[in-house]
């Protein structure tokens, strides 16, 4: 199983390619019941492609502080056939709202992803499907964030993740060969 061929329908813009920085996981396994298996840190703003081969209800989980208290869980709900974002528990701050979010994802096929988080930001492509979702979670955690594999008991979840890190946006002018002066305030 292999990230290397995932190909999205609706997609972030290529603009976006060089921002990415360091691999920082490569994963690739399987979960056997409730027992996760750690994937690795990343940090506050990371790209990630996985694929997903649950036998049943399984997924991913961000968590964002050390004790494991503040997390955002991507899971594929194979019952319901939908791919759920769960945001409950995804900040500590009493001022965020929780909730979940479900879009259709078709069971019995394995489950195409690209997930791009921004801090506060997190975009979910569901390649498997061409849907899109983005959704803003308040993480307090200042990190090192943790990402997850995740299953229910009885079930397996085959997974192969990969995710790199972005560098932070740096907007330069182009110069015209001539200093400007700085404006002046009246």
């Amino acid at each position: 199983m292999s990230t290397a061929t995932v190909r999205c329908a609706s997609s972030p813009s290529p603009n976006c390619s060089p921002c990415a920085a360091q691999h920082t996981i490569h994963a690739e396994g399987a979960t056997h019941g409730p027992q996760p298996v750690d994937l690795g840190s990343v940090g506050r703003a990371f790209d990630l492609t996985a694929r997903l081969e649950p036998s049943g209800n399984a997924g991913l989980r961000l968590l964002t502080t050390l004790d494991g208290l503040e997390y955002l869980d991507i899971r594929v709900d194979t019952d319901a056939g939908e791919l759920v974002v769960d945001r409950d528990h995804a900040s500590l701050d009493s001022r965020a709202r929780g909730g979940s979010y479900r879009m259709p994802c078709p069971s019995g096929q394995p489950v195409d992803l690209r997930v791009v988080v921004d801090h506060s930001v997190v975009e979910i492509f569901l390649i498997t499907t061409g849907q899109v979702l983005t959704l803003r979670c308040y993480p307090t955690g200042q990190g090192p964030w943790r990402l997850e594999a995740r299953s229910a008991p009885g079930t397996r979840l085959g997974f192969a993740v990969d995710a790199w890190e972005l560098h932070p946006l740096v907007i330069k002018e182009p110069s015209t060969g001539t200093a400007e002066p700085a404006p002046t305030s009246p």
